[in-house]
């Protein structure tokens, strides 16, 4: 059985997937409205900034725990 640091740091790496994934899905998404119903004006960078140092924030958040997860068990 898997031990606790290693299903911790698991479950940050499938977050932080599931996280990019949706991130670009909807950037994409974003793009392709910017580019449809106001091609005139680029928007979609902002989403793009705002989202992007989101997901550093969550890379950053995740990396502490699982830094914190590779440390030995303190008994």
């Amino acid at each position: 059985m898997p031990g606790k640091g290693f299903m911790v740091r698991e479950q940050h790496r499938m977050l932080l997937t599931a996280h990019a994934l949706v991130m670009i899905t909807v950037l994409l998404g974003c793009a392709l409205a910017n580019r449809r119903y106001s091609p005139d004006r680029f928007w979609v960078q902002w989403v793009a900034l705002a989202w992007g140092s989101l997901f550093l924030a969550h890379l950053w958040w995740f990396s502490r725990g699982t830094l914190a997860s590779m440390g030995r068990s303190r008994r």
